[in-house]
């Protein structure tokens, strides 16, 4: 299984730090995309990059960072493997992502 999270609101990822860090045990992999702020300003210390260290502090044994859309096809090109799950969670625009992505992981393959 392949969680590729995409963190909404700024606010959220500091409150729930900490259970972010812990709750994606299960997957093989984790994918981290960058914060969909809705609206809200950055907060200093909270980014995709401190929840990808977080993970890895807390054990998870493969994390990886995306920068978006057309980066993470092409991670997952590489990445997956078949019959492997691919979980897409989040409440931004992620979902828009998950919609092009199968298609987008066999363009990067060259079998587009």
């Amino acid at each position: 299984m392949i969680a590729v999270v995409q963190p909404h609101r700024y606010s959220r990822l500091s409150d729930l730090f900490t259970e972010f860090c812990t709750c994606f045990n299960d997957a093989e992999t984790v994918v981290v995309a960058p914060v969909y702020a809705a609206g809200e300003a950055p907060i200093d210390g909270v980014s995709r990059d401190a929840l990808v260290g977080g993970l890895k502090a807390s054990g998870h044994r493969h994390v990886l960072a995306t920068d978006g859309p057309e980066h993470l096809a092409a991670l997952l090109a590489q990445e997956a493997q078949p019959d492997d799950m691919v979980i897409c969670l989040g409440a931004g625009d992620i979902t828009r992502w998950a919609a092009g992505l199968a298609d987008g992981i066999m363009k990067a393959r060259g079998k587009a």
